[in-house]
C-alpha cells in the first residue's frame, strides 16, 4: 500500500471526525517516524509503507476512530508555536483559546508601561498549562503561576513548563497550586492568604459546558475529562466563582480574561460588572465570534466588591 492508499483509507474510516483527512495525515506521520511534517508526508505519496508502519497507522486509526482525540494519541497538540504534552487528564488545547494568549500579552504589555514593573499572572484551571506557559516563554520577565484543582492536570502542568522555561528564565519557574478555583492561593513569595494586591492579570479558560450537555458528550464516547468541561446547569458556574473570587485578588487597574463560549458573553459580562469590574468586553475570535470577555479592576473605594 502506497502513502497515498493507507491516507485514502484512513480518511474513509474516519468520516466523523471532522477532519478526517487531517487526522489520517497526522497519524500516518507519526507512524512513519518522528519528525516527519506533512510537506514530507504528502511528497512520499507514491511510496509503499513498510509492512510494520502499516500496522501501527491501522491501530492508531481503530483509535481515532473509537473517539479518541489525535492529541491524545499523539501524546501532543501545537498551540501558539509549541508542543505541549496532553493527555486523557487535560482537555486539548484549541486554536480557539490562542485569543487569550494574545489578549493576555497585550493587557500585560500595557500594565507593565504603566508601571514600570512586570506584572504577575496568574492563570486558573489550567489544565495542560498552554496559556500561561505561552504568556511566560514570549515574556521571560514576568511572574506566571497556574492553579488547577485536578492534581493529575498540574502533573501535565508540571511536565510543560520542565520543557518549555529554562531553568534561568528572569521571572522564575512556574509556580503551580491546587486550588478550587483561586481559594487555596497565596501572594506571590508570601507565606500567607492572598492580599488584593496578589496579580495583575488573571486568565481562565473555565469548565462552561452545561452539565447536561457534558453528560451527553461523554456518553457518545467523548474522552476529555468532566472537570475541564462540565460548568453547572447553565454551564456558567465555574465563571460565577471565578469573578467573586478575582475580584478580591486583582491589583486596582488589573485585568480579569475569561474565555467561554460565544453565546454566553452576555451573560459573562453580566457577572463581572456585577463584581465590580469596569471596562467589560467582550474580544472576538478570528471568526468573529465573542470568545474573551474582560473586566478591569477598579481602585479600591470605587465600586469594588469586598
Amino acid at each position: 500500500m502506497t502513502v497515498r492508499d493507507a491516507l485514502r483509507e484512513g480518511a474513509a474510516g474516519l468520516p466523523d471526525s471532522g477532519t478526517p483527512f487531517l487526522d489520517a495525515s497526522l497519524l500516518l506521520a507519526r507512524a512513519l517516524g518522528p519528525g516527519l511534517d506533512a510537506a514530507a508526508l504528502y511528497a512520499a505519496a507514491a511510496d509503499e509503507l513498510p509492512e510494520e508502519a502499516l500496522r501501527a497507522y491501522r491501530s492508531t486509526l481503530a483509535r481515532r476512530a473509537s473517539g479518541e482525540p489525535v492529541a491524545y494519541i499523539l501524546g501532543s497538540k501545537e498551540f501558539w508555536g509549541r508542543s505541549f504534552a496532553v493527555d486523557e487528564r487535560v482537555l486539548v488545547p484549541r486554536p480557539d483559546t490562542e485569543l487569550l494568549v494574545e489578549a493576555a500579552l497585550a493587557a500585560g504589555d500595557g500594565l507593565e508601561a504603566a508601571s514600570g514593573r512586570p506584572p504577575r499572572v496568574h492563570e486558573a484551571f489550567c489544565g495542560s498549562a498552554c496559556v500561561a506557559l505561552s504568556v511566560a516563554a514570549d515574556r521571560p520577565s514576568w511572574e506566571l503561576s497556574v492553579s488547577d484543582l485536578s492534581p493529575e492536570a498540574l502533573e501535565v502542568a508540571s511536565a510543560n513548563a520542565a520543557a518549555i522555561l529554562p531553568a534561568d528564565r528572569p521571572g522564575g519557574p512556574l509556580a503551580l497550586w491546587r486550588s478550587d478555583v483561586l481559594a487555596a492561593l497565596e501572594a506571590p513569595g508570601s507565606t500567607g492568604r492572598a492580599s488584593r494586591s496578589s496579580f495583575d492579570l488573571v486568565l481562565a479558560n473555565p469548565p462552561y459546558v452545561a452539565s447536561a450537555e457534558t453528560s451527553q458528550l461523554l456518553a457518545r464516547g467523548w474522552r476529555e475529562p468532566r472537570m475541564a468541561l462540565d460548568g453547572g446547569p447553565d454551564g456558567l458556574d465555574a465563571c460565577r466563582a471565578l469573578a467573586a473570587q478575582a475580584a478580591s485578588r486583582i491589583a486596582p487597574g488589573g485585568w480579569l480574561l475569561v474565555e467561554a463560549d460565544a453565546s454566553q458573553a452576555a451573560a459573562l459580562r453580566a457577572i463581572l460588572e456585577s463584581r465590580g469590574f469596569a471596562e467589560v468586553e467582550t474580544l472576538p475570535d478570528l471568526a468573529g465570534r465573542p470568545r474573551v470577555t474582560r473586566g478591569r479592576a477598579r481602585p479600591a473605594g470605587r465600586g469594588s466588591s469586598p
